[in-house]
């Protein structure tokens, strides 16, 4: 799967100083303006069109998935009964990865990706290593115990900066490294300052 590996502080200027913490660890951006030389003085009325872009791409640089992948789950959502939008923000809460980050065992969800990757998380006691695995109600995320990462992640869990632990999963109160997905995620929990319903208005004429 293609995945974006250029600036990231350069797409969170572009999408107009958006928080993206699981793109970038959050920080305060000295410049409020686009990328580019004439990105001070650029003044251009976005079109419709753009503002629905903006939203869509803020959820595809925050998860970190590519376009075609992205366009999956938007079939997905429509085709789940309920609200559109509200199901997208819940399958992309449900990745693995994601849920890796909002635990606090990463950074960012690229890092989380590659701890992933890499072998170091366990979903019931096994070896999960597909970051867009998706989480159920019930299902334990464990750090392993062999993992070269295991001390990584516990000085992080207690350092500076770190997102809220979100309503729909656990840590373990004697292991930290040791979690439990307690129900599936809402809408709400979604860490994004976004209009969901703007992207599912971009693609509705084309799925």
């Amino acid at each position: 799967m293609a995945r974006y590996t250029g600036p990231r502080l350069r797409i969170c200027r572009r999408l107009g100083g958006a928080e993206l913490p699981g793109l970038i660890v959050p920080r305060e951006l000295k410049r409020l303006y686009p990328p580019g030389q004439h990105g001070p003085t650029q003044r251009i009325k976005l079109s419709d069109y753009a503002i629905r872009l903006r939203e869509k791409q803020k959820l595809r640089f925050h998860y970190g998935i590519g376009e075609k992948q992205f366009r999956r789950y938007m079939t997905q959502a429509k085709r789940t009964k309920g609200n559109t939008g509200a199901n997208l923000l819940v399958a992309l809460e449900s990745r693995l990865d994601n849920v890796v980050f909002r635990l606090g065992y990463a950074r960012t969800v690229r890092a989380a990706r590659q701890m992933v990757r890499h072998g170091h998380v366990t979903v019931d006691g096994k070896k999960t290593s597909i970051p867009s695995y998706s989480l159920a109600a019930g299902q334990k995320i464990e750090v392993r115990e062999t993992s070269k990462w295991k001390e990584r992640v516990s000085t992080g869990l207690q350092g500076p900066g770190q997102l809220a632990v979100p309503g729909y999963v656990e840590r373990d109160a004697t292991n930290p490294l040791q979690a439990r997905m307690k129900t599936l995620p809402e809408h709400e929990d979604c860490p994004l300052s976004i209009n969901e319903a703007l992207v599912v208005e971009l693609y509705a004429l084309s799925l």
